[in-house]
């Protein structure tokens, strides 16, 4: 229906430091993403899925704007913000952060780095939570400032990821822990240097400090990148089904909170300081989620189009949820998707009906995710 579409660039809309990059590489789809333009194609995502699995991808995520939280007050905000426990991030640490509102439902789900005592990074998912930290903090009259600062992500993933890090940065990167990051100049380039990205795959983030070096630092890795199968490419739909690995706003959104969508391993509701949401949290707790998100295996062919809406999950004539995205895994022989249904229903091996535009598809009910192990 909308192979005719066209994205149309526009100064409205602003450019990652690695656009010109994606371009040259081949970039044939874009979306928006935070006001920035987002690669989401080069020769399709299986291809680019092929592509990533069997060498070594870079990812123009320039898009995942970081909020700064810097001042006496830093922590005090950063911990107010999220129901993790950050005093439990040392410096040099990252750690997943869901912002959530006041009943619960979440507002974004960035990852945080802990920069410096009083000195956080948020990398954030789509949505303008800029104004939502700054609004706390004025509210709340934290002695802090919150700002956008000059700091662009790129993601090295793949099996050849490590190699071709090494290859640039030095062997540091060989030691480099997960979730641990450094920060990092090399060649006049400022830059953190994170162990942690979009998949199961082996990855990294490179958190660019200047945004005139972003095609620089892109041609930089390319051009090691010869003999390791290097390819452009961008977070692939198929990659972070079979890692069940969330996208805020596609699988969930301010409707949903952590217990339903299987994120309550984050919340510290036993914690002394106060977070946003933290009653709420107590009383879903302790009456149990009425929905809940699990993966679901689609009968029949492989499926070659992605859904551009949720579609309806039913058992006979009961419409028990919706199935939020659907693809096909070459390594698991499969149509894989998330499904948000009632918890009652949420059982492995239980039986239910998928009604998309054309058809009505068999599933089964399966726990997540696919693939469990980090590279």
């Amino acid at each position: 229906m909308y192979k005719t579409s066209k994205i149309i660039f526009s100064p409205r809309v602003r450019k990652s430091p690695y656009f010109d990059s994606t371009i040259k590489h081949g970039a044939t789809a874009f979306t928006v993403y935070n006001h920035m333009y987002l690669p989401i194609g080069f020769e399709g995502t299986l291809e680019d899925y092929k592509k990533v699995i069997n060498g070594v991808q870079l990812w123009d995520v320039g898009c995942e704007r970081q909020i700064e939280i810097k001042g006496k007050d830093a922590e005090k905000l950063s911990q107010f913000l999220t129901p993790r426990n950050i005093k439990k991030c040392a410096k040099g640490q990252a750690m997943y952060a869901p912002f959530l509102d006041f009943d619960g439902g979440f507002i974004n789900d960035p990852v945080m780095l802990k920069i410096d005592e009083n000195h956080f990074w948020f990398s954030l998912a789509d949505g303008d939570s800029l104004l939502w930290v700054q609004g706390m903090a004025a509210g709340y009259k934290f002695d802090v400032n919150v700002n956008e600062p000059d700091v662009s992500p790129l993601q090295v993933q793949g099996p050849n990821s490590t190699a071709l890090m090494a290859r640039v940065f030095g062997d540091w990167i060989n030691d480099l822990d997960f979730y641990k990051f450094r920060e990092f100049t090399h060649e006049g380039i400022p830059m953190v240097i994170a162990r942690m990205g979009y998949s199961r795959e082996r990855c990294y983030e490179i958190f660019l400090q200047d945004y005139d070096k972003g095609n620089d630092l892109w041609e930089l890795l390319w051009k090691h990148g010869d003999d390791l199968s290097i390819s452009a490419g961008t977070p692939n739909q198929i990659l972070r089904l079979e890692a069940g690995i969330l996208s805020y706003l596609s699988d969930m959104d301010r409707t949903n909170n952590p217990y339903e969508v299987g994120l309550d391993w984050m919340i510290d509701l036993d914690q002394e300081d106060d977070f946003i949401g933290k009653d709420a949290l107590k009383a879903i707790k302790e009456t149990g989620p009425v929905n809940k998100l699990m993966g679901a295996e689609i009968a029949g062919e492989a499926m070659t189009v992605f859904n551009d809406e949720h579609w309806p999950v039913f058992i006979e004539d009961k419409r028990i949820g919706s199935m939020m995205v659907v693809a096909y895994s070459p390594r698991l022989k499969k149509n894989i998707s998330y499904v948000i249904i009632e918890t009652t229903f949420a059982i492995e091996g239980q039986e239910v009906i998928v009604v998309t535009p054309d058809a009505e598809l068999e599933a089964v009910i399966v726990n997540l995710p696919w693939f469990k192990e980090r590279a």
